[in-house]
């Protein structure tokens, strides 16, 4: 390997968010540390004005905006769904066979619409993090733990300014 700058070295296994090298394949031994704690993460993840994560912060507040639509609208059918269905189990409906199959008919429409609503849910909350969490380990400081002695060309230069991100 040739000379290099130590925090060179860290910087770009930072910013390619790779732990080895792209020409080589030599896997190097190195700590992530995350800059920034969880919460405040996602607060700054949410705040960043850079292109790229711009559209991740539409998507975000897009996916707010149709939870605030339909958590209220499946809250709403569903209570409509038990009213009826309540209403026909609750009548002795003897010389009408079909009522308790609707009783029944409702209420599966009601389990699917709240599964289907929490699956939605689910699959949001999974893009969005996976989002989040690729930014917050690239992000993260990078320390290379151990250098092999054949690595000896790797040299430490505490003056090399990197600027951080």
């Amino acid at each position: 390997m040739g000379a290099i700058h130590l925090k060179c070295l860290e910087r770009w296994l930072e910013e390619s968010n790779r732990n080895n090298c792209e020409l080589c394949g030599h896997v190097f031994r190195m700590e992530r540390t995350p800059r920034y704690k969880v919460f405040w993460s996602v607060v700054i993840w949410l705040c960043l004005n850079q292109n790229e994560h711009q559209i991740y912060v539409r998507n975000v507040k897009a996916d707010l905006l149709r939870c605030l639509i339909v958590t209220p609208v499946t809250i709403a059918c569903s209570y409509i769904c038990v009213v009826a269905a309540d209403f026909y189990a609750m009548k002795n409906y003897d010389n009408f066979p079909p009522a308790r199959w609707t009783t029944y008919s409702l209420l599966s429409m009601m389990a699917l619409l709240i599964l289907s609503f929490f699956v939605w849910i689910y699959m949001v909350l999974q893009y969005h993090q996976k989002a989040w969490f690729y930014w917050w380990q690239k992000t993260s400081s990078v320390k290379i733990v151990d250098l092999m002695p054949e690595n000896i060309a790797l040299i430490r230069n505490d003056r090399c300014d990197v600027p951080q991100v």
